[in-house]
């Protein structure tokens, strides 16, 4: 069986939601494909972006690093 035929014979098997969310997939890897990414990884949302740490490594050299003075506790009521 090839892979084409495997992949048909369980698209059939799913239900329409598992479908929609397939076809956004593949619209999306399409989309992907025609703007010229050639496979490479795309970076991950949220990651930093590129030269972050080589721009900000050292950022605070020579500066003096002053710790605040400890608050008091909360006073709690017994139980």
């Amino acid at each position: 069986m090839s892979t084409r035929e495997a992949l048909i014979e369980e698209i059939v098997k799913q239900p329409e939601p598992v479908l929609r969310e397939l076809q956004h997939y593949l619209a999306f890897l399409l989309e992907k494909q025609k703007n010229g990414n050639d496979g490479a990884i795309a970076p991950l949302a949220g990651a930093w972006p590129p030269g972050y740490f080589e721009k900000t490594a050292g950022a605070f050299a020579g500066e003096p690093l002053e710790r605040p003075p400890e608050l008091p506790f909360e006073n709690r009521q017994e139980w």
